[in-house]
């Protein structure tokens, strides 16, 4: 029978310590990315690119869909605010522009990030830009300014605002997309190495500074 060695007590302790470290320093380098759309109609596609960036990347995803947009005691009456406090405390901000703009939140969230500067790309269905092209005469004069130009809702389009939308992050990487395997190529793409953006963010802060 082999002899059983005992480990003392101190170096127990020692690697216990050690595994803690290890546990807070990968905890640290997990980035917070929040996926920022309209739900409606969009459910499934969401539940995807929720699980693609959490399970298969390694992401803490905030997206109101998936309930974990954290909510203050001071916020429970504001869902608003809530929404608009998570844009602050995230890493990395992932805008999608559906054919729907639903209760203008997802459209506040986007301006706040904007004002935040946060790092932040855009996906866009294709019917946005299809849409933009065809009413941006009705919409905006030849100066850029917005005209009061609405369109009755419909099961298709509940609002033209989904174009102001658009028109406000155009300046930022807009990729269009058609189907969901266009959106998991871009999600790949742009946050498949999550320790490269963690350089990069480091980067980023130091020039801030």
């Amino acid at each position: 029978m082999g002899k059983i060695v005992a480990i003392p007590v101190k170096k127990k302790a020692v690697a216990k310590k050690a595994v803690a470290k290890k546990a807070v320093v990968s905890k640290k380098k997990q980035l917070t990315i929040m996926v920022s759309s309209t739900v409606y109609n969009s459910e499934s596609d969401l539940d995807q690119i929720a699980a693609i960036l959490g399970q298969q990347f390694g992401y803490k995803v905030i997206m109101s869909k998936e309930g974990s947009v954290y909510v203050s005691m001071k916020h429970v009456s504001d869902t608003k605010a809530a929404c608009l406090q998570a844009v602050k405390d995230c890493d990395l901000f992932f805008g999608i522009i559906f054919p729907r703009y639903g209760s203008g939140i997802t459209h506040a969230e986007f301006l706040k990030a904007k004002r935040l500067n946060k790092p932040m790309w855009f996906i866009a269905h294709e019917k946005i830009e299809f849409l933009r092209k065809l009413l941006q005469p009705k919409m905006y004069t030849r100066t850029g300014k917005r005209k009061k130009f609405e369109i009755p809702k419909t099961a298709v389009l509940d609002s033209v605002k989904v174009v102001d939308m658009y028109n406000d992050v155009r300046k930022y990487w807009v990729q269009s997309f058609k189907n969901m395997e266009e959106v998991k190529k871009f999600i790949e793409t742009q946050f498949g190495d999550m320790k490269k953006r963690i350089h990069e963010l480091e980067e980023l802060k130091k020039t801030i500074k």
